[in-house]
This record gives C-alpha cells, sequence and structure tokens, in this order.
C-alpha cells in the first residue's frame, strides 16, 4: 500500500509533457559538428523498471532504463519522406517549439533539451536528454520516464555540474534529500546551513540551485 501511495505521488500527469516524444514538434537542433537544422523532431520515451530505479534496489540513483535514447529529425517543409537518427553525443541542444492548451488557453513556450551522461562505469558511459530548466555551474533539468508495468508517467528532476553525470533528486525513496544535498553543496556553507534548516526541500531545487549559482559557483 505504502509502495502504490508512492507511485500515485509520483505520476506526472500534465498537458504536453510526452509531446517532445510522441508527436513531431517543430524543433531548431544545433549538432555539435556546428551545423544546425530546421525542421520537426521527437525524442524516444524513455521507459524505466520503476521498481528498481525508484525504490533504490540497485542503488539510489539508478536509472535502469530498458530503451537506447536518441533524436529523431524530419523537414516535412522539403517534403522528407525518411526521419534521421542522432545520438545524444552528436547533438548540443534541441528548441522545441511548443504549442499548446491549458485550461482552455492556447499557449507557447520554448524548451530546450541536452544532452546528459546517465551512468558512467568501466565498459561504457550512457547518454539521454533532458529539459534544461536552469543553467548555470550546477544545471537543473527534468526529464520524463514512462514505466509500462504500471501505465505511468514519472518527472525526475536531476541535477549536474562539472559536465558530469546527472544524479536524480527528486525521488522520496532516496536517501534522505538533506543528507543527500548536503554532500552534494559541500562547497557552499549558506546553502548547506539552510538546507539542514529545511529551508530548502526536495520541493525547492530550483530555489536551491539558484542560491548555490548566485552565491557559490566559482
Amino acid at each position: 500500500m505504502k509502495n502504490t501511495l508512492l507511485l500515485v505521488s509520483l505520476v506526472f500527469l500534465s498537458f504536453n509533457i510526452q509531446a517532445q516524444y510522441k508527436d513531431w514538434t517543430k524543433a531548431k537542433i544545433y549538432l555539435k559538428d556546428g551545423s544546425t537544422l530546421k525542421g520537426n523532431a521527437r525524442l524516444t520515451m524513455l521507459e524505466s523498471k520503476v521498481r528498481s530505479a525508484v525504490f533504490g534496489s540497485k542503488g539510489e540513483n539508478s536509472f535502469n532504463l530498458s530503451s537506447k535514447e536518441y533524436l529523431r529529425y524530419i523537414n516535412f517543409e522539403i517534403k522528407q519522406r525518411k526521419s534521421t537518427k542522432f545520438s545524444p553525443e552528436e547533438v548540443e541542444k534541441i528548441v522545441f517549439d511548443l504549442d499548446y492548451k491549458l485550461k482552455g488557453r492556447r499557449l507557447k513556450r520554448q524548451a530546450v533539451y541536452i544532452p546528459i551522461i546517465k551512468s558512467i562505469n568501466k565498459k561504457k558511459t550512457k547518454f539521454g536528454f533532458a529539459e534544461l530548466v536552469i543553467d548555470g555551474e550546477v544545471k537543473l533539468v527534468k526529464r520524463t520516464v514512462s514505466n509500462t508495468n504500471y501505465g505511468s508517467v514519472f518527472k525526475e528532476s536531476l541535477l549536474i555540474r562539472d559536465n558530469d553525470m546527472a544524479i536524480i533528486f527528486n525521488y522520496a525513496e532516496l536517501k534522505s534529500f538533506k543528507k543527500r544535498a548536503s554532500e552534494y553543496f559541500s562547497d557552499c556553507p549558506s546553502l548547506v546551513s539552510k538546507v539542514e534548516s529545511k529551508k530548502y526541500t526536495r520541493k525547492d531545487l530550483e530555489g536551491l540551485v539558484n542560491h548555490y549559482n548566485d552565491n557559490c559557483a566559482k
């Protein structure tokens, strides 16, 4: 029962959460070779074994994703018939032009996606994509993960510093947030103090990252 409640609390039922994954969306793609592409793009929807990734049976930061991530690009204006596939290693960033309805209102915004390092091991480094929420010495990114076993869609919030591996920070089932955040930002005493006094909690990741970048970034 407890696990079920935890899963329900993590379900993200937003209006456009899967737009970049299932639908062709207008986008501008910046490749690492310096070239730029305009047209339509979509990302792979990730499938996660939630019991391992969320409840930590294989490590507190385990993604345990069963699908390989890539970007597909196509240009409908020139009547391109076959899409082109790009791996995260080939992409600098993707800027999606989102257009959707929310509570009867039509909204437009741009969503910037960047490649991230999902895991590092002796055999191979795994890469993926995530939406950039806050840029800086410490980056806050978010990504959508689906679980076919439970029919759920989850939103992961992750932190990245020094171009290292992305670390999940929003799951309640992981090690104590206070302890993890204090260790992660140990070079910023003023931030650690606010974490320990619970001024910043798991729900305040944007404020936490902004504080670090504004006061402690080198």
